[in-house]
C-alpha cells in the first residue's frame, strides 16, 4: 500500500512540507534577483532609477498572473493531479532560467539581458505560485488555512534570506556564474521532491505511470462558466476592496524592495555581503515569527493582524525619515533596517490569507491569481515610482513618500468586511 506520506489529500504534514517547500524555491529568485542583485548593482555603480528600472521589469510577470489562472482551471491533466502537471512544468522551467544566468560574462554591461532572463525566471515562478496556491485551496481545510500560508511563508522567508547570504556573497567572490549554477541546483533538488508528492492516491506519479484520474477530480468546466461564476464573486463589495488592498500593498512592498537596498548601499555604508547577510538574519527571524502567526491568524483573523502590522510599518518609515540626525549612528541603522525585514513576512502571510479566505473552491486558481496579479502590478507600479522619484528628492523624502503610502493601505484595510464565503454567494445566486 502507498504511504499516506507521498499524498496531499491524506496527509497534512505533506501538504505543510510541499507548501514551505514550494514556497522555498519561489525565494530563489527572490533572494538572488530582489535583493542581492540589487545591493550589488549599487555598488557597481548602476543609478538608483535604472535598478528600479530592472525590479520593476522583472516583476511584471507577477502582475499577470491572471492570464495563467483560466488556462489552469481549464487545461488539466488531471490522471497526474488538478495543479501537480502545471506545478512540476513550472519548476522545471524555473531551474532552466536560473541556470541560464551563467551565460552572462559582464551583468553590468549586459543588464538588458540580465533584465529579461530575469523576467524569465519570474515568469515560471509566478507560475508555479499559481499552481501551488490553487492546488492548497482545492486540497486543505478551510481550518488549516491560516497554518498553511504560515508555513508557506516560513518557506519563502527561508529561501530569500538563504539565497540572498549565500549569493550576496558569492557575487562578490565568484561572480555570476557560479552563483548561477548554485541557484538552478537549488531549484532542482526541490523540483525532485516536487515529482515525488502526489495530490491523491489513485493519480500517476509521471505521464507514463500506472494510475487515473481520482473521482474527486471533476472534468474542467467550460470557460463560459467559469468566468460567470468569476464575475459573479469578483466584483462583490470585500472583492473589491480585496484588490486594492492588494494593489497598494504591492506599492509599499514594490517601492520598498527599490529604496531600501540602495539606501543601505548608498547611504548606511552597507557591503553587498552586509545587506544581504542582515536579510537572511532577519528574514529567517521573521519568518519564525510568521509560522507562529499562523494560530493567530485563525484565532483574531488576517485583517486585525494585517493592520497591526502596517501601522508598525507605516510608524516605521515615517521615523527613520525624521531621526535623519541619527543615519551615522550604526547601531540605530541596523535596528531600523532590521525591523523593516523583520515586518515583511508577517505581512505577506496576513495578505496571502486574506486573500484566500474569501476564494471559491471551483475558481481557485483563476480568483487567487487575480488578487496575486493585482498585488504584483502594485509591485511593479511601486518599483518604477521610486525609479521616476530617486533623482528628485532626497533618501529622508523616500522615505516619508514611503510611510505615506503605508498610511493608505491601513485605510484600505480598514475598509475591508468580509460578507460570507464565495462558495454561499455561488449557492445564492443558483438557488
Amino acid at each position: 500500500m502507498n504511504s499516506p506520506v507521498w499524498f496531499l489529500s491524506s496527509s497534512s504534514k505533506t501538504r505543510y512540507a510541499t507548501g514551505a517547500l514550494a514556497y522555498f524555491a519561489q525565494g530563489i529568485p527572490m533572494g538572488l534577483l530582489h535583493i542581492a542583485l540589487p545591493a550589488w548593482l549599487a555598488v557597481q555603480g548602476v543609478s538608483a532609477s535604472r535598478i528600479a528600472g530592472f525590479l520593476g521589469v522583472i516583476m511584471l510577470p507577477w502582475a499577470f498572473k491572471l492570464l495563467v489562472g483560466p488556462l489552469m482551471d481549464h487545461f488539466e491533466f488531471l490522471p497526474m493531479g488538478k495543479r501537480r502537471p502545471w506545478v512540476l512544468g513550472a519548476q522545471f522551467g524555473m531551474v532552466i532560467s536560473l541556470l541560464s544566468l551563467a551565460w552572462l560574462d559582464d551583468p553590468v554591461a549586459q543588464i538588458g539581458m540580465l533584465t529579461a532572463i530575469g523576467f524569465a525566471i519570474n515568469a515560471f515562478t509566478a507560475t508555479q505560485d499559481v499552481a501551488v496556491d490553487g492546488m492548497s485551496i482545492d486540497l486543505v481545510p478551510v481550518e488549516e488555512e491560516g497554518r498553511l500560508n504560515a508555513f508557506m511563508s516560513f518557506g519563502k522567508t527561508i529561501g530569500w534570506a538563504l539565497t540572498s547570504a549565500v549569493t550576496g556573497t558569492m557575487l562578490v567572490v565568484f561572480g555570476m556564474k557560479l552563483t548561477a549554477l548554485v541557484c538552478g541546483v537549488g531549484a532542482a533538488v526541490i523540483f525532485v521532491y516536487l515529482v515525488m508528492v502526489r495530490e491523491r492516491h489513485t493519480e500517476r506519479l509521471l505521464p507514463w505511470s500506472k494510475g487515473e484520474a481520482s473521482p474527486k477530480n471533476e472534468p474542467p468546466p467550460a470557460f463560459r462558466k467559469v468566468f460567470s461564476d468569476l464575475n459573479h464573486i469578483l466584483w462583490t463589495r470585500a472583492s473589491l476592496i480585496i484588490m486594492l488592498i492588494m494593489f497598494i500593498d504591492g506599492i509599499v512592498g514594490g517601492y520598498g524592495r527599490a529604496l531600501m537596498p540602495i539606501a543601505a548601499i548608498q547611504v548606511f555604508d552597507f557591503t553587498t555581503p552586509q545587506w544581504a547577510d542582515l536579510n537572511a538574519v532577519m528574514g529567517i527571524a521573521g519568518a519564525v515569527i510568521a509560522l507562529a502567526m499562523g494560530p493567530i491568524i485563525d484565532k483574531f483573523g488576517a485583517k486585525s493582524i494585517m493592520g497591526l502590522t502596517i501601522f508598525l510599518t507605516g510608524l516605521h518609515a515615517f521615523t527613520l525619515a525624521g531621526t535623519q540626525e541619527m543615519w551615522g549612528n550604526s547601531t540605530y541603522v541596523l535596528v531600523m533596517m532590521s525591523a523593516w525585514i523583520l515586518l515583511l513576512p508577517v505581512i505577506m502571510v496576513c495578505a496571502l490569507a486574506l486573500a484566500m479566505s474569501i476564494c471559491s473552491h471551483g475558481e481557485s486558481a483563476t480568483q487567487f491569481a487575480i488578487y496575486m496579479s493585482v498585488s504584483n502590478l502594485g509591485a511593479t507600479a511601486g518599483s518604477f515610482f521610486y525609479g521616476a522619484v530617486a533623482d528628485v528628492t532626497s533618501w529622508s523624502q523616500n522615505l516619508a513618500l514611503k510611510g505615506f503610502l503605508v498610511f493608505l493601505l491601513l485605510l484600505a484595510i480598514l475598509m475591508f468586511r468580509s460578507h460570507g464565503h464565495p462558495e454561499e454567494l455561488l449557492e445564492d445566486k443558483t438557488g
